[in-house]
């Protein structure tokens, strides 16, 4: 398998968190995984690629590939097998309401040949090369300042209780048109996605310290108690918190 990551700069930053690029002869691999915080945008130009879950957009053609797949409230799966060569791009969250009207257009086919030709043709890939083609793809998108407002709360308020009301008061359009505005571009509610965000700092406190008691875990993630922690880990991840653990002192 040979693998490249890009990491871009602004203005690409603004939408594209990282460039990743995966080649092998042959592959054959099926995974599960837990819901992400991004989007993931994917060009396959291999074999067999398929993602099964919440919130999956595919587009096939002659010589084209598409999947999109957008935030999610519950597991998903990839499966793999054959010539394995793809480019995808890791989205911000809100990404997928800028790009699903462009899905399988011209100007994603556009794109899907500049990769092919500047990624997974060359023996090194030239990353900087597709970098205008990529920020073609969000001419038109702007960030909204309600959605920047909301992200930028929560990124140092999300785990205290109370958060997402504190949040609504402050809002200059009815909580109505917030919600309906955040599920075009998030597919998800607020409350979803506060949720996921706690499930995902969980999962990397799991990760790095072992030896933490799950009950501090799930109310240094902003869970109410232990079983609050349980129920919604699990409808996320599949698994409890508990189970995760295990599964990863097996591998």
């Amino acid at each position: 398998m040979i693998s490249y990551t890009y990491i871009p700069v602004f203005p690409l930053s603004q939408f594209v968190d990282v460039i990743w690029v995966g080649k092998a002869n042959e592959v054959y691999l099926q995974a599960n995984h837990h819901a992400a915080l991004f989007t993931e945008l994917i060009f396959n130009y291999g074999d067999q690629f398929k993602m099964d879950g919440q919130n999956i957009e595919n587009f096939y053609s002659r010589y084209n590939h598409q999947i999109i797949s957008g935030l999610k409230t519950s597991p998903f799966q990839t499966r793999v097998s054959g010539e394995y060569s793809n480019v995808g791009l890791l989205l911000k969250p809100f990404c997928y309401g800028a790009l699903i009207n462009k899905f399988g257009s011209q100007s994603m086919k556009i794109v899907s040949d500049i990769l092919y030709e500047n990624i997974i043709e060359p023996q090194e890939p030239r990353f900087e090369a597709v970098v205008p083609h990529l920020l073609r793809l969000f001419d038109g998108s702007f960030i909204d300042s309600d959605l920047l407002k909301f992200e930028n709360y929560i990124s140092s308020e999300m785990l205290q209780k109370g958060a997402l009301s504190n949040f609504n008061l402050s809002l200059s359009i009815t909580q109505k048109s917030f919600i309906q505005k955040f599920k075009k571009h998030y597919l998800l509610t607020p409350s979803q996605y506060v949720k996921l965000k706690q499930v995902n700092y969980a999962i990397q406190m799991l990760q790095n310290n072992k030896s933490e008691k799950l009950i501090q875990v799930g109310l240094g993630a902003g869970f109410y108690d232990q079983s609050h922690f349980n129920k919604v880990f699990k409808n996320f991840c599949g698994q409890s918190p508990r189970e995760f653990i295990n599964k990863g002192k097996v591998a």
